[in-house]
């Protein structure tokens, strides 16, 4: 029920969750981030994005009455090192789009208010790839490296710290404190910030709600709020004209030039932390010598990975040779594994700046190397992952990743959802590599939630029809109540046309009541039939995605399929749709299906 006051309150939000903002907010932003988060959604939310006039319009009434209310969110653990997880939330679509549209309205009252301009945030809207760290974007982790060059050759000594369990430990009474204290920014565009966020908070086993943590999103909201929630500790530091400082989110460096003042810094900076309840990680907290510091933050090393970048790029994009650049590259790997140079310091974030070269140059990085990285770098695993997907599959890299899948050192979540997103996007030529691909089906558990969407994922593209909707009736007690879970299962309705599997798959698709399965499932079906949403899709099916090995992602994939059959569809666009794609059609297993339902 509303209060009385809800009227006046809303004014500010009428302008942020018009129609007209929120579909600009899904079209430029949330469409992107959607597809970043871990879960792929089995048609990439496309049965929104063609409707989105209309969902705007519901979304803006919903809100504007005081009826919206955050979605249940899914929650994945996600290894950090030696088994310690972190938990990353993934949000509804509906919810996404209320946090960006909340937090673009925050960013833009408190840009240009910072009390520095020493600490790094900006927002992902500024098209910058991810941050090696997972918060703000790669521009702003540039520009925090190129401060902390600048102030490591002059200063004696360098303090390195961050914050011990950062989001866990931010108070929603001080978070609103300090955020109010910004001039400028509207009361009821924080509390909705901090209602929607803390509705998104880990509750487990029926406990009451604590006013305490931010949610971990791969989303703008949560990070901005983390970021102005240190102002304070920023004016603080800069009000010393005698040290140096440096912030990209809970990182904190300070240059100073004796040790007294480097433990001066940390014991202040730990009480003014303390203000706000929360402390400095001490098992992190280093006060480095000018050289350790070098050596800790990779100067040198980053800057030949900037020189051989430019070079990587400059070449391509002049059709030039790279032979070159790739034995560099793939001396750089394998003298750094062989040092042990990547495991101390920002070592892992240089190695992942080698992997991103490897795939680039066509460099080779031999298997049980790429094995070793997998199983004990969690960091890096996706790097890995990416790296594979960049070229063919071949047997023996099929058969380190089914190695991995089952010595059970992923002990997170997100290590085996990961290895089936980008596996099933990975091109491959012939079936050699199919018992190996079968022993990664076969390692993930069908009766866990990522694990069933992992196996179903992989089916998908690597199994047939009847292994599909077995899995799917042996688990239907998983998968039934979710709705992300039901909108899976019935994406993959293209692959059953015209087998015997079809009409059983609609029979238990259709008992389950499932919301998801329902949206999916007419989704395809207009697909398959209805001229306006073919046109309506064209656009954005005929769009290859060249980093992608099979040059299409998986969900798109499946889309065509039901675009490929619509009767009504002109010849000359599923002319086109073919001709697009014919890459994903040179994949073995993809051109089997494709065989298999007619098209």
């Amino acid at each position: 029920m509303r209060s009385p006051r809800f009227d006046i309150r809303a004014k500010k939000l009428r302008t942020i969750f018009s129609p007209q903002n929120i579909e600009r907010i899904w079209k430029e932003k949330v469409k992107v981030s959607m597809r970043d988060q871990f879960m792929c959604d089995g048609i990439e939310n496309f049965d929104f994005h063609v409707s989105r006039k209309v969902e705007s319009q519901k979304l803006s009434h919903l809100i504007l009455s005081g009826d919206y209310v955050p979605q249940k969110a899914q929650r994945i653990l996600v290894e950090k090192s030696k088994g310690l997880c972190r938990q990353l939330v993934i949000p509804s679509i509906r919810d996404a789009i209320v946090l960006q549209c909340l937090s673009d309205a925050l960013y833009s009252e408190i840009k240009g208010k910072a009390p520095t301009s020493k600490a790094f945030f900006e927002p992902k809207d500024h098209k910058f790839s991810s941050p090696p760290s997972g918060y703000g974007t790669f521009a702003a982790w540039l520009n925090f490296q190129k401060e902390l060059f600048e102030f490591s050759k002059t200063r004696k000594f360098v303090v390195v710290t961050d914050i011990a369990n950062y989001y866990d430990s931010i108070s929603y009474v001080h978070l609103r404190n300090a955020i109010a204290s910004i001039s400028g920014v509207d009361e009821c565009v924080i509390d909705m910030l901090i209602y929607v966020l803390g509705d998104l908070l880990w509750q487990p086993d029926y406990t009451p709600r604590i006013e305490v943590g931010l949610p971990q999103i791969n989303l703008d909201a949560p990070r901005l709020l983390a970021h102005c929630f240190l102002y304070e500790l920023d004016s603080y530091l800069a009000s010393d004209p005698g040290r140096d400082f440096v912030r990209y989110m809970d990182d904190i460096d300070i240059g100073v030039d004796t040790i007294v003042d480097a433990k001066r810094a940390l014991k202040t900076v730990d009480l003014v932390l303390q203000t706000k309840q929360v402390r400095l990680n001490s098992g992190k907290t280093v006060i480095l010598t000018r050289p350790e510091a070098i050596r800790h933050f990779r100067i040198f090393e980053n800057a030949r990975l900037d020189s051989v970048q430019a070079s990587v790029d400059h070449r391509v994009r002049h059709g030039l040779p790279l032979d070159r650049q790739r034995a560099h590259v793939e001396a750089r790997i394998r003298q750094g594994l062989r040092k042990k140079s990547f495991d101390a310091g920002n070592g892992e974030k240089v190695l992942k700046r080698w992997l991103g070269l490897a795939a680039k140059t066509g460099a080779v990085v031999k298997p049980e190397a790429l094995e070793d990285l997998v199983k004990r770098r969690p960091s890096v695993r996706e790097n890995v992952y990416s790296f594979i997907r960049s070229r063919p599959l071949t047997p023996s890299i099929a058969g380190i990743l089914a190695r991995a899948s089952q010595s059970g050192l992923l002990v997170d979540d997100a290590a085996m959802v990961e290895m089936s997103n980008y596996l099933v996007e990975t091109f491959v030529k012939n079936k050699r590599c199919h018992a190996m691909l079968e022993a990664v089906i076969a390692s993930n558990d069908p009766q866990s939630y990522f694990g069933l969407y992992s196996r179903l994922w992989l089916l998908s593209k690597y199994g047939t029809p009847a292994q599909i909707l077995t899995t799917l009736r042996d688990a239907r007690n998983i998968w039934s109540p979710h709705e992300r879970l039901g909108r899976l299962a019935a994406s993959f309705m293209p692959l059953f046309h015209g087998s015997p599997e079809e009409t059983p798959l609609k029979r238990l698709l259709g008992d389950t009541l499932n919301s998801g399965v329902r949206d999916t499932y007419k989704f395809h079906m207009k697909l398959a039939t209805d001229l306006p949403t073919f046109k309506a899709m064209f656009d954005a099916l005929k769009a290859p995605n060249p980093s992608r090995g099979t040059g299409i992602t998986h969900a798109k994939f499946l889309c065509l399929l039901s675009a490929l059959k619509n009767p009504a569809a002109p010849v000359a666009q599923i002319t086109t749709l073919r001709a697009n794609h014919s890459r994903a059609f040179e994949d073995a297993y993809y051109k089997e299906i494709s065989k298999r339902v007619g098209v």
